[in-house]
């Protein structure tokens, strides 16, 4: 860090614009909610750029003083150092940091590269091999989910206008209710919610027959999604405790009060940049907190995500990019004709589906996988459930991917007189 000048007062311009500016990158950096290690090393690396900055437009001289009984000029500038140091020394010391400074950057990447195989294996502590099928018996016909999240969202805004003027879908997420219904759950806003920041109440859409009426719920919320500052649901949770990344938060119902909650799902990133497990956190009507579980077994039995949407797609990422037989390895995608990629690789191609698992009905998650650069065929299943994660592995199965019975879907229908079938949701 550059020391301040010596006679330089806190009402000077170059000052005040160097305060102004730190404080407007800072709370940039704070909006983005990052979680404390990543907060931390953001202002320590830019914090450090910008004071080479400064250091490089400071190198000049800016007077010069005689001395002839030593035969030469001394060339220095009122400068942030206590002594005086030539402008040639300055600007090898300068450059000497500043390769430093590039060392530690591309160390920090490196560290960051190498900890992605480091989640991968974390990830698998969660992970049980399965055979078969992700369920033994056949999912009944109202339990299939038929409704998708935009169609959701469109029904909600034909259905809002008990709520008055001015009204606007402010999220729209899929739990199950009381009677153990897949529905999507919208919260009902204002479009100016500086002036009224809370949730005005919630358009309940069945997930399994878009030609039900939605249900309206008039409850409303202290805290919210897109609310404005600490009644957003995200900003709330994150000032309470800065150390963990926020993903999806949605409405769900209290199986022993029977009353909706706000459920904010989270995961812990450390400065080893590992991203690790948290259980969910709940907040009431009133903005409260429920007590915190400490593992995902003690997370109460009607939380329907008990993980984080975001955390559970960025992990099996990590875990098909860099799986390699049994292990992983980081070069798995293979390098020039040093090393062969790995046949065991997989990515993400198809959004997270959340249905009722027709055999516990409790909610859980299926990831499809497919081959790296294969997008036609199914490579596995993750099914995400209260308990643990199971990945079923169909390589040699030889089943299609979603993505090809969408083509088979479209293709047998006759073509319509104006635009075009879109199939949508495989499953």
């Amino acid at each position: 860090m550059p020391l301040p000048p010596r006679k330089a007062g806190w009402k000077k311009p170059a000052r005040m614009i160097s305060l102004l500016l730190g404080l407007f990158l800072f709370f940039i950096i704070q909006f983005l909610q990052p979680p404390l290690s990543i907060f931390t090393y953001t202002l320590v690396f830019s914090r450090l750029f910008v004071a080479f900055i400064e250091a490089a437009l400071t190198i000049k001289p800016a007077s010069q003083e005689e001395q002839p009984d030593k035969g030469y000029y001394y060339y220095y500038r009122r400068s942030r150092l206590p002594w005086k140091v030539s402008a040639k020394i300055k600007a090898r010391l300068a450059g000497v940091l500043f390769l430093a400074y590039l060392l530690a950057v591309s160390s920090f990447i490196v560290f960051w590269q190498v900890q992605r195989v480091a989640n991968a294996a974390y990830f698998t502590s969660f992970i049980h091999i399965s055979s078969g099928l992700p369920f033994n018996v056949d999912i009944p016909d109202g339990m299939v989910r038929l409704v998708t999240e935009e169609l959701a969202t469109s029904i909600a805004r034909r259905h809002m206008s008990e709520f008055g003027s001015n009204t606007q879908v402010l999220g729209c997420h899929i739990t199950k209710t009381p009677e153990g219904k897949l529905v999507w759950v919208a919260v009902i806003g204002s479009t100016n919610v500086i002036a009224e920041n809370y949730v005005k109440g919630f358009v309940i859409i069945d997930a399994t027959d878009p030609l039900v009426p939605p249900k309206i719920l008039k409850e409303e919320f202290a805290v919210g999604e897109s609310l404005w500052f600490d009644h957003n649901i995200h900003y709330r949770s994150y000032m309470n405790d800065m150390s963990r990344r926020y993903g999806v938060a949605y409405i769900t119902w209290n199986f022993e009060t029977n009353e909706p909650s706000y459920i904010v799902t989270r995961y812990n990133v450390g400065f080893d940049l590992i991203r690790r497990y948290e259980p969910p956190i709940i907040y009431d009507e009133k903005g409260n907190l429920y007590r915190q579980a400490e593992t995902a077994q003690q997370v109460p039995t009607w939380v329907t995500q008990v993980y984080d949407e975001n955390w559970l797609e960025e992990m099996i990422n990590e875990m098909g990019n860099f799986r390699r037989g049994t292990g992983f390895d980081y070069w798995a995608g293979g390098f020039l004709w040093f090393i062969p990629p790995s046949r065991e690789r997989f990515e993400i191609t198809e959004d997270t589906r959340y249905i009722v698992d027709p055999e516990t009905e409790d909610v859980v998650a299926l990831v499809c996988v497919n081959p790296v650069g294969n997008k036609r065929t199914l490579s596995g299943v993750f099914k995400a459930t209260r308990s643990s994660i199971y990945f079923y592995d169909y390589r040699q199965a030889n089943y299609i991917s979603g993505m090809t019975a969408e083509d088979l879907v479209e293709g047998r229908l006759p073509k319509p007189a104006a635009g075009l079938y879109d199939a949508e949701m495989p499953l």
